[in-house]
């Protein structure tokens, strides 16, 4: 997942709540499709963990390095998914104690 730094061309002219609300929904895809294709993302490298480790115990030449490093790669977006995941259903646990 990459992130670009904000600066003061992105951002642009603060306008409105409705003219925002415009924008924000021709620009950008949805969180469900932001969502879906990290997770995606996530799943091959898992995947790309897992071949590696099979190949270095099939005997196929991988240098050992390379494997560590896919190992590290996929844990630590392992990681921050479910540290996304945390910090949605806290959000959401907040959003439904709310009272109205």
């Amino acid at each position: 997942m990459s992130v670009s730094p904000i600066d003061a061309i992105s951002l642009g002219r603060m306008d409105g709540p409705e003219r925002a609300t415009a924008l924000n929904l021709e620009q950008g895809p949805s969180f469900m499709q932001m969502v879906g294709s990290e997770v995606q993302g996530l799943n091959a490298s898992l995947n790309t963990a897992d071949a590696s480790a099979r190949s270095l115990a099939a005997g196929d030449g991988i240098p050992v390095h390379d494997v560590m490093i896919a190992m590290e790669q996929a844990h630590l977006k392992l990681q921050f998914a479910v540290e996304v995941r945390n910090r949605m259903i806290d959000a959401y646990q907040s959003l439904t104690n709310m009272q109205l």
